[in-house]
C-alpha cells in the first residue's frame, strides 16, 4: 500500500522520535544534577570544593532548554494517550503512575536527604528528625510566590506534572470533534 492509500490510525503508535528525545533529556538531566555539585551559585546537597561558573551557564541551558523540552514531549505523549484511553481512563493511569510515586517520595524519599543536609550545613542544628518530618510535610499557599503557590522544601515539578495532567484531562472531551459524516 502506499503512503497516501494507507488505512486511518495506521501509523498512530509510538513516535519513535519523541522517544529518542525523552530519553536524551532524562540522560541529559543526571549529567545537569550532576554538574550543579561544580556550581558555586547553588545550594544543593553536595559541593566539591572547587567550583566553577562554566557549570552556572550549562545549567542555564538545562533550565531553558531541557525541562520545556521534556514537558513538550510529554504533552505530546499526555495528547496521544488520551486519544487512545479517553479522559477518564488517562486520569485513572495519571494518578498512578505520577501521584503513588509522588506520595511515596514525598513522604518516605524526600524528609531525610534535607534533614541530613540541615544537619551538615549548622552542626548547632539538633531538630529530632521526626519534628523535621512533620515541619516538611506541611504545606502552606502563598499567592506572592506565583506560580510556585505551594510552598514546602520539597515541591518541584511533581505536583504540577501530575495535578495539571489530571486536570487538564476533563477538557479534552469537551474539545473532542464530532465524527464528521
Amino acid at each position: 500500500m502506499g503512503a497516501d492509500t494507507e488505512p486511518p490510525g495506521a501509523g498512530a503508535g509510538r513516535r519513535g522520535e519523541l522517544d529518542v528525545l525523552r530519553a536524551l533529556v532524562v540522560v541529559g538531566l543526571v549529567f545537569f544534577h550532576s554538574a550543579l555539585v561544580f556550581s558555586p551559585d547553588d545550594d544543593f546537597y553536595v559541593k566539591n570544593t572547587t567550583t566553577t561558573g562554566a557549570v552556572t551557564v550549562l545549567a542555564g541551558f538545562g533550565v531553558v532548554w531541557a525541562m520545556p523540552m521534556l514537558f513538550l514531549v510529554a504533552g505530546l505523549g499526555a495528547r496521544h494517550s488520551l486519544r487512545r484511553r479517553g479522559p477518564a481512563r488517562f486520569a485513572r493511569e495519571r494518578l498512578l503512575r505520577l501521584g503513588v510515586p509522588l506520595v511515596f517520595g514525598t513522604v518516605v524519599l524526600c524528609p531525610l536527604p534535607q534533614w541530613l543536609r540541615l544537619r551538615a550545613a549548622d552542626p548547632a542544628y539538633d531538630e529530632p528528625y521526626l519534628t523535621f518530618w512533620g515541619r516538611f510535610l506541611s504545606v502552606r499557599p502563598d499567592p506572592a510566590d506565583f506560580p510556585f503557590v505551594l510552598e514546602g522544601e520539597h515541591f518541584e515539578t511533581r505536583p504540577g506534572t501530575c495535578g495539571s495532567s489530571c486536570c487538564c484531562s476533563p477538557s479534552a472531551c469537551c474539545s473532542r470533534r464530532s465524527p464528521r459524516s
